[in-house]
């Protein structure tokens, strides 16, 4: 029977019948294609209850916070979402933003239609999957790929037959990938209807466009790159995101067949997994192996690109094959700070802020004190600052100050004539300030200098000019000096153990450098990089750390810092029996106890990762807020998560896990 196409209620009873007719014996009549394919698929493949009540609801764990933070579709259509819904406060319909998998991350729109819809958890942290909910407007729009409007009993259960949903898919840059969002707008299925898959899809195609124009920001970002990282004879490719070629150079084109203009298939994939995988996450360093033509063996280095925190996009190196020549070390040789600021990894915001201040020293000549304890890469920083400062022609000479005699420090810094010490060199020998000259000297450990080595220094300083031991000519010299030390010099200075005009004169930059407990955030990535070098030394390939083994990892308090982590990572190289290192295999002494997990929080608007500021105190206390501070801070920034947990100095997932640990909901 034709019903008249503007008569909602005659289609509707004709829709009832034909969803009970194939409920009850299975038989399709007086249904669209699409919407018949849907319920076969619902009923047949995902045997979804039509009697369902509730959509399925994701577990509130730490997977979901992150899946949430991590939505970069989201963080691009927040805008477009917020101006949309705002329009629609009154007009009887919600706009629902649904990631890729088909989990709501977002509800917007008519408040009082929001709450009908909570009954049957049409709501943030709800899965409208066809293969959870059955037809639906998001569900079936990821399935078809295509603007779906899903009328009243089109639904495939019978709890959603009083609503209607218009959904359209957000796609990508690359047209070939499935929808990486979707947008729905809901209402009673009896409400005035305006154009509704119309309007769906104009808010979808607004955040297509809105990711098209950031993804041509960052492939000009990858070929900026691309074009700093030339070297003569270096095969260098330029991958987007995705894993595309956007630019190559002729060694590149020699060494790599690559097939019509890009990758070959396994070398692709390969880079999708290392871009998109968890080490790329927080690591820039990046190291492939495929296999190539004949069985051959292929491998390539190189380092993540990033815009906005994100990986956009790679440059990478591609090694000879074994036995065709030497292959470039994916880490620098000794010696080699060109790149030393590059070597520095981490992604936490102490350590990008000492790194901030290093670069800010690299364009001047002041002096620089490094602070930090041992093990936390002061010499890297020293190197970095030098590589990249006006001086980086001349010499960078170390001198440990504390690895040196008390009676030989002031032979070693200033030099001595013949004749000045028995046993010393026959025609005297220059000292490390002179050596230095045109340079930077780096003077680890410089609160071990004795005062009469530390007077000497100050009058070289003052005066740029250097008397040997045993001589009296003065030598002009002209070294930029950075110092290193795990003590604080101006205790020091208060104990009288080093000379407050010294202490003055150095400690015009001052880099405080945080020990590796405080920044545990970036223990997965240095322990990956560390892992490969170790590989490399024990002649292995193909290890890997477990998800447990890096959790333990970073929950270690690291009283050697990053030495430490590098010893703790050879050592399981050389003896885990299996590919994968397990907690087990790490033979720490004090693994501590997993953190338990309380009752979930109800879902916020979440944005990008931020990295988390540990305050850890003595005896394993925190300087945590309690409720009450919690309430107060939420309140103040109207109980928006971002705002609240910059100002509290912490990242969303702990936030979140405090909100959690005090039952807090908005």
């Amino acid at each position: 029977m034709r019903v008249d196409p503007a008569d909602r209620s005659a289609i509707r009873r004709q829709l009832d019948r034909a969803w009970a007719r194939f409920v009850s014996d299975g038989e399709l009549s007086d249904v669209r294609p699409d919407i018949a394919r849907s319920w076969t698929r619902a009923r047949d493949v995902y045997r979804v209850d039509p009697a369902l009540r509730r959509a399925p609801g994701v577990p509130m764990d730490d997977l979901w916070e992150r899946r949430c933070a991590q939505d970069e579709v989201f963080e691009v259509a927040r805008p477009v979402l917020a101006s949309f819904s705002a329009r629609l406060r009154d007009d009887g319909h919600v706009l629902a933003y649904l990631d890729a998998a088909g989990w709501m991350l977002w509800l917007g729109g008519d408040p009082r239609v929001g709450e009908a819809l909570a009954a049957s958890n049409f709501c943030p942290g709800a899965s409208w999957r066809e293969e959870a909910t059955g037809t639906s407007g998001p569900g079936t729009t990821l399935a078809e790929r295509r603007p779906m409007e899903v009328f009243a009993s089109e639904h495939f259960v019978e709890a959603w037959h009083g609503w209607t949903s218009a959904a359209a898919p957000i796609l990508a840059p690359d047209a070939e990938a499935p929808p990486v969002g979707i947008v729905d707008l809901t209402a009673s299925w009896d409400a005035p209807a305006p154009p509704a898959i119309v309007t769906a899809v104009a808010i979808a195609a607004a955040i297509g466009e809105r990711l098209r124009a950031r993804q041509g920001i960052r492939d000009a970002l990858v070929r900026y790159a691309m074009r700093g990282a030339r070297d003569a004879g270096d095969a260098l490719v330029a991958v987007d995101g995705r894993g595309r070629v956007l630019e190559a150079n002729d060694a590149a084109l020699r060494r790599l067949a690559l097939e019509g203009g890009e990758l070959p298939a396994a070398a692709r994939e390969r880079v999708l997994a290392a871009l998109r995988g968890p080490a790329a996450a927080a690591d820039d360093a990046l190291a492939i192996e495929w296999t190539g033509p004949g069985e051959e063996r292929r491998r390539a280095v190189g380092a993540a690109v990033r815009h906005e925190r994100a990986v956009v996009g790679a440059i990478l190196r591609v090694l000879p094959p074994a036995g065709r020549g030497r292959a470039a070390p994916s880490v620098p040789a000794p010696g080699v700070v060109r790149d030393a600021f590059q070597r520095i990894l981490g992604r936490s915001d102490r350590l990008r802020a000492a790194i901030d201040l290093a670069q800010v020293a690299a364009r001047n000549d002041l002096p620089v004190v490094l602070h930090g304890e041992s093990g936390t890469g002061k010499e890297l920083f020293a190197q970095g600052i030098h590589a990249a400062s006006a001086r980086a022609e001349k010499r960078l000479v170390a001198l440990n100050c504390g690895a040196i005699p008390t009676t030989l420090i002031e032979a070693e810094l200033f030099g001595y004539e013949p004749g000045t010490f028995t046993g010393g060199q026959r025609e005297g020998k220059a000292g490390k300030l002179e050596e230095a000259s045109g340079g930077t000297l780096f003077l680890d450990e410089v609160s071990e200098l004795p005062p009469q080595a530390q007077t000497a220094l100050l009058r070289v300083l003052q005066e740029g000019e250097v008397v040997r031991l045993g001589g009296s000519k003065a030598r002009p010299v002209d070294v930029r000096i950075v110092a290193a030390t795990n003590r604080r010099l101006d205790d020091e200075v208060a104990a009288g153990r080093f000379r407050h005009d010294l202490f003055f004169r150095l400690n015009v930059l001052a880099i405080p450098i945080p020990p590796l407990r405080e920044r545990s955030e970036d223990v997965p990535l240095l322990a990956r990089a560390l892992l490969a070098d170790a590989e490399e030394r024990m002649g292995r390939s193909g290890l890997d750390l477990s998800a447990a083994a890096l959790d333990v990892l970073s929950r270690h308090r690291w009283p050697g810092n990053v030495r430490e982590l590098k010893n703790v990572v050879l050592r399981a190289a050389a003896v885990v029996a299996t590919p994968v290192i397990e907690p087990r295999d790490l033979l720490l002494a004090d693994i501590p106890e997993p953190p338990s997990r309380g009752r979930a929080v109800a879902l916020d608007r979440p944005g990008p990762l931020a990295p988390e500021r540990r305050v850890d105190g003595p005896e394993g206390e925190t300087d945590e807020p309690g409720r009450d501070e919690l309430v107060a801070a939420l309140d103040a920034s109207g109980w928006n998560i971002a705002r609240t947990a910059t100002s509290l100095g912490v990242s969303r997932m702990t936030l979140y896990r405090r909100l959690r640990r005090f039952g807090i909901t908005r």
